[in-house]
């Protein structure tokens, strides 16, 4: 489980920072679910591989450029907990930078089962230098 785990945490972060969503998809078990708890205050449910990545798509496909500025992920008991900062440029809010902490549980096919992440909401940054 542990192997499967790290592979799935750092082929999903890779994913996400590519903004390679059937990648990211691919990192979901079929039956998979996805909760995003986003600062609206709103929660996000979603099943499945295709709902997960189209989340994904959604939060960062209006970013021109983005990059993911930090990535990092860890076991948490029986959970991996999946944490990252990324940042671009919104055509709407002009510079953005966001970070999400999710925790999961991955299935014994070696992909996420659960992914429970907090956003902490796109919030103004200034352009790089």
């Amino acid at each position: 489980m542990t192997r499967a785990g790290a592979h799935v945490a750092a082929t999903l972060l890779a994913a996400i920072g590519a903004r390679d969503y059937a990648r990211v998809a691919a990192c979901f078990a079929p039956e998979a679910r996805f909760l995003a708890l986003t600062p609206k205050p709103q929660l996000r449910d979603h099943t499945g591989p295709d709902e997960a990545a189209g989340r994904y798509r959604q939060w960062l496909d209006s970013f021109d450029p983005f990059e993911m500025t930090a990535a990092d992920w860890e076991w948490i008991g029986d959970r991996v907990r999946i944490r990252y900062r990324f940042r671009g440029r919104s055509p709407e809010r002009g510079w953005q930078e966001n970070e999400h902490t999710a925790y999961g549980r991955i299935d014994e096919t070696g992909r996420i089962a659960l992914l429970t992440l907090s956003c902490a909401g796109f919030r103004p940054a200034r352009a790089p230098e």
